[in-house]
């Protein structure tokens, strides 16, 4: 186990342990400060928008050793981020609608399809993407 994590199971058990009467003015005992260590080893990691740039640099990557099944990979995790619609929202906020759309044309067919795939799953049930993809005119709709 994580040492974080078992440092911060010990933390909550110290400070839910009902076994410490409350002293004699009626005050529990103070509890010592939680480690930000721990909190980082529970919530920590990147965010979705962190995730979906590292999911289009991998895609776009030109670096010999990111194979095709790795941009296939990035482009699965991609999709599966968006799928939430906050995250879809954020392709325009994070200028992620130019470089996804210019995969519609790439010359790997695969490439091609997982592009159209994710473009799809971004405008599902989401006007806002909608409207978004209708204003990147040739480089959109178009291409699909």
């Amino acid at each position: 186990m994580d040492p974080n994590l078992q440092s911060l199971l010990k933390w909550s058990v110290e400070n839910t342990s009902t076994a410490t009467p409350p002293s004699a003015d009626g005050s529990t005992p103070s509890s010592r400060p939680i480690n930000p260590d721990a909190l980082n080893a529970l919530f920590g990691g990147p965010s979705d928008a962190d995730l979906m740039n590292m999911s289009m640099s991998a895609i776009l990557s030109t670096d010999p050793e990111i194979t095709l099944e790795d941009k296939i990979t990035a482009f699965d995790n991609f999709e599966q981020l968006i799928e939430n619609l906050d995250n879809a929202n954020n392709l325009t906020p994070l200028s992620l609608w130019t470089p996804l759309l210019s995969c519609l044309t790439h010359s790997e067919a695969e490439i091609r399809k997982m592009a159209a795939w994710c473009v799809g799953t971004a405008v599902q049930n989401n006007l806002k993407s909608q409207e978004k993809l209708v204003e990147e005119g040739e480089k959109g709709i178009p291409e699909l």
